[in-house]
C-alpha cells in the first residue's frame, strides 16, 4: 500500500486526528452569546487602566523586548479573554500571571482584552524564508501524522482565522516564547487547550519542527551560539 502524503485537514479533521485523546474541556470559558457580547463590548480606555499594572512586564502597549514574554498589541481579544481567564482558574499555570489574573473581574479581563486588540502589533522584526518542513506543516499538515495544517486553523501565517473564537494572531509573535508554548503543549505541561487539540498536533512534533513552526510564524531564525569557540 502507497504511504499517504501531507494532505490539508479541515476543522473536522482536527478534532478527528486528536481524538485518541479527547477529554473535557480544559477552560473555564464557554463561547456563548453573553460570553462574546461581553468581550466584544470591552472598554478600551478602562482597560488602559488596567493595563498600568501589567505594563511592568508587558511594556506600554502590551508589546515588549523580552524574548519569553507574548506581544500583547494587535492580539485577538477573545484569545486574551480565554487566557486571563484560564489564569485566574488556574487551568493554565504561571506563578505570575495566575496571581496578577486572581483579583480580576470578567469585566476587567474584556477590557484589558480591548485595549490590547486596539494597540499596534509589532512588526519590527526582519522577515527570513521559510524551511520547506515549516511551510509544509503550516500549510499542508502531515496526514500520515494526524497532524492538521497550522494554517487551517489560525490563518495564512497565522494572521488569524475569523471563523474561530479564541485563537491566537501567531504572525510576528516571539520565536523564542512560541517555542516555550508549542514545547510546553507537547509536554502537557501547558493544557488549557479546549479538548487537547494543541496537546494532540504537538505530541507529534520534533524539536526540529517546533523550532521550524517558531521560524515561520515569528518570521525570524534561531541564531547559532557563537558564545562557546570552538578549538
Amino acid at each position: 500500500m502507497r504511504r499517504a502524503g501531507p494532505v490539508l485537514l479541515g476543522a473536522g479533521a482536527i478534532l478527528a486526528a486528536v481524538s485518541y485523546g479527547l477529554g473535557g474541556p480544559s477552560s473555564p470559558v464557554a463561547w456563548t452569546v453573553e460570553t462574546l457580547k461581553l468581550v466584544r463590548g470591552g472598554d478600551a480606555a478602562k482597560g488602559k487602566k488596567l493595563h498600568e499594572d501589567c505594563a511592568q512586564c508587558h511594556g506600554d502597549a502590551g508589546n515588549t523586548d523580552t524574548p519569553d514574554v507574548p506581544d500583547l498589541g494587535g492580539q485577538d481579544p477573545l484569545y486574551v479573554y480565554k487566557q486571563l481567564s484560564d489564569y485566574k482558574a488556574g487551568t493554565r499555570a504561571s506563578s505570575i500571571m495566575n496571581e496578577a489574573a486572581k483579583s480580576l473581574s470578567e469585566r476587567d479581563m474584556a477590557d484589558l482584552a480591548a485595549f490590547y486588540a486596539g494597540q499596534k502589533p509589532f512588526h519590527g522584526r526582519p522577515r527570513a524564508s521559510s524551511s520547506p518542513a515549516a511551510t509544509r506543516i503550516a500549510t499542508l499538515g502531515d496526514g500520515a501524522r494526524l497532524i492538521p495544517a497550522c494554517d487551517a486553523c489560525h490563518g495564512g501565517r497565522g494572521a488569524k482565522n475569523p471563523g474561530y473564537y479564541g485563537l491566537p494572531v501567531l504572525q510576528d509573535q516571539k520565536l523564542q516564547d512560541m517555542t516555550v508554548q508549542l514545547t510546553a503543549f507537547r509536554s502537557g505541561e501547558r493544557s488549557n487547550d479546549v479538548y487537547r487539540v494543541m496537546r494532540g498536533v504537538c505530541k507529534n512534533l520534533t524539536d526540529t519542527e517546533i523550532t521550524a513552526l517558531a521560524e515561520y510564524y515569528s518570521g525570524t531564525r534561531v541564531q547559532p551560539d557563537t558564545s562557546v569557540k570552538k578549538p
